[in-house]
């Protein structure tokens, strides 16, 4: 079983947002995101902004994201702590000092166990995390069915030129590597990815690519993607605006999805990843 390894993984998503994370990216679903109040910065000790928010029009803050294992990658390589973290009904947010020239991973993951077992004849359904899985389901039930989602929310930004953007696998679940710069976007530009579960290639992974501002238009706008058999994929960026890059894997839901145990949980993963891009 694929668990979270940090000091505050004991605070793990409600189970509501990490279904709503594998519902299908659609005009009627909801997704999950982590925005930055822009993506480039200059200037001595610039702060930038994050909100984390779910939402079935993109980028409308309908619901605070809770905020749970929250890992920042400075331009050398080294981890950050977020700042002035803060709750609220719509949304959550945290601050970043950019004290290094370059770019900034930012990541939210969490994790989250759901299924059935049996106890004395009865079967009963459990929604829980890694961390009150003990205290959620007896350890002497009868695992009947277990799943374990691992969600990660993503976005990046930089302090004066992005320099060399070379970030490892962070290792659990799905995630997004850019394979050059992407904080300093323009319309016509052109980005490659690499798409990773549990650190390596994931390959023919299907890939949504949605633009802000659905709230205001009758098509909902998405371009779907595809990666290849290295895990990558390339995007045009062909108008102006904020972006929304968003990936599932594992099995579907539904009567014929394998059950999973408590050794072997079947194991689904998402991702979703925010970029600004600005006219030419």
């Amino acid at each position: 079983m694929t668990l979270l390894n940090t000091p505050i993984a004991s605070r793990l998503a409600p189970l509501a947002l990490a279904v709503a994370a594998l519902l299908p990216l659609s005009a009627h679903a909801h997704m999950t995101w982590l925005l930055p109040n822009k993506a480039a910065f200059d200037g001595k000790e610039p702060v930038a902004s994050f909100d984390a928010a779910v939402s079935e029009d993109l980028f409308n803050f309908e619901r605070a994201l809770k905020l749970e294992t929250v890992r920042i990658t400075g331009p050398d390589g080294k981890a950050l702590e977020p700042e002035n973290r803060n709750a609220a009904r719509h949304r959550e947010s945290f601050d970043l000092k950019l004290t290094l020239d370059g770019t900034y991973r930012v990541s939210n993951i969490s994790q989250a166990l759901m299924g059935s077992y049996k106890q004395g004849g009865e079967t009963k359904r459990f929604r829980s995390t890694p961390a009150t899985f003990a205290k959620d389901v007896p350890a002497d039930a009868e695992i009947t069915a277990m799943s374990l989602t691992t969600n990660r929310q993503q976005t990046f930004v930089s302090k004066e030129e992005a320099g060399k953007v070379d970030f490892a696998p962070e290792g659990n679940g799905l995630e997004l590597l850019p394979l050059g710069p992407v904080t300093d976007l323009s319309h016509g530009d052109r980005t490659k990815f690499r798409l990773v579960l549990d650190g390596k290639p994931a390959a023919d992974i299907q890939i949504k690519l949605i633009r802000e501002g659905n709230r205001y238009r009758y098509k909902f706008g998405e371009v779907e993607l595809k990666s290849d058999a290295k895990g990558e994929f390339t995007v045009e960026w062909t108008e102006p605006g904020r972006y929304f890059i968003g990936a599932s894997s594992g099995p579907a839901r539904g009567p014929d999805a394998p059950a999973g145990t408590r050794a072997a949980p079947v194991q689904r993963a998402t991702v979703s990843a925010t970029f600004e891009v600005l006219p030419k």
